[in-house]
């Protein structure tokens, strides 16, 4: 057998392996809620009554 016994596709990678689960989400919602954010103000929606 030439996989790990760690995990049982072979893959070899264990638990202790990246970053946990809950980190990939939170970077993936900050990076959605930035795009979102930076596409609301260049269609000039963003910010509204903030100007003097």
């Amino acid at each position: 057998m030439t996989g790990s016994p760690n995990r049982p596709d072979g893959s070899g990678r264990g638990d202790g392996d990246g970053p946990p689960r809950w980190v990939k989400v939170s970077a993936a919602l900050a990076i959605v809620l930035v795009a979102v954010f930076v596409i609301v103000h260049l269609a000039g929606g963003g910010m509204v009554g903030h100007t003097p």
